[in-house]
Parts: structure tokens; sequence; C-alpha cells
């Protein structure tokens, strides 16, 4: 469908068509960002959340995180998850983002057509995977 600056006009009605780019980074901001409460997270785990959220949305998100965590994933994030995710930094990421490749995998079974954005959606995890194994956890 029509996007702009990645957003889905579908996924967005109540945003000004198309947005510029800085209503794009609000968007951004405050629907991704601070409603996964992300400035809470170690680093890596921020960013494999943020964009999760963008791509799944914001329950989902925080579901397969919880998952990967071994915590019960109801999609609320609470003291359990941040502890958990704060205990298990390292080891987290992999995990998660091996929740979100059997997610996709869930959404071709259950509907084919989708099979052809297999290769495009297992690209971008191997592409995050990359960049966050570049952060420091101490920035």
């Amino acid at each position: 469908g029509d996007t702009w600056y990645g957003l889905s006009r579908k996924a967005h009605p109540d945003q000004e068509w198309p947005p510029t780019r800085e209503q794009a980074e609000q968007v951004y901001l405050q629907k991704y960002w601070h409603l996964c409460r992300c400035d809470d997270f170690p680093s890596r785990i921020a960013v494999v959340l943020f964009d999760s959220a963008v791509q799944h949305g914001q329950s989902n998100a925080v579901q397969l995180l919880q998952s990967a965590l071994g915590v019960t994933a109801d999609g609320v994030i609470g003291p359990v998850t941040l502890n958990a995710a704060h205990q298990r930094s390292d080891l987290c990421v992999a995990d998660f983002l091996s929740y979100r490749a059997r997610f996709y995998s869930a959404i071709c079974i259950n509907n084919p057509s989708q099979t052809r954005f297999i290769r495009g959606w297992m690209r971008r995890l191997f592409l995050l995977q990359a960049l966050v194994l570049a952060i420091r956890e101490d920035q």
C-alpha cells in the first residue's frame, strides 16, 4: 500500500498524508519507541524491540521479546520483563530474532501468498543482527 518514510498509510489513518520527515520521526518515536519503553531496555534489545514493533505491532513485538526472555508472553512491559531483559541482554538478541523468524514462518504457513516476502524479512533480520552486534551496550 501507500507508504512514506516507511510508514504505511493504512496503519496510520490519523496521520497527515504524506507526512514530512519530522512528522514521520515523531510517529516512530511516540507510537513505537516510547510505547514500547525502549529507553528502559539495554540498547541492543531496544533496537530489536523497536524494529519489531514497527513491523509487527507493539503487542506482538513485546510478546516475541517475552518469549525470547522466557517470561510470560502477555504483551505487557512490566518489572519482570525489564529485569529479565537486563539479566539476559547478551543472549536475548539471538533468541528474539529467532522468534521473529518463526513468526514470519507462521505467517507464510497461514497465508501462503505471503511466502514471496520471506527472503526480504529474513534479510531484514540478518541486517538487524549485524547492526545490533555493532552497538556497545554502554552507549
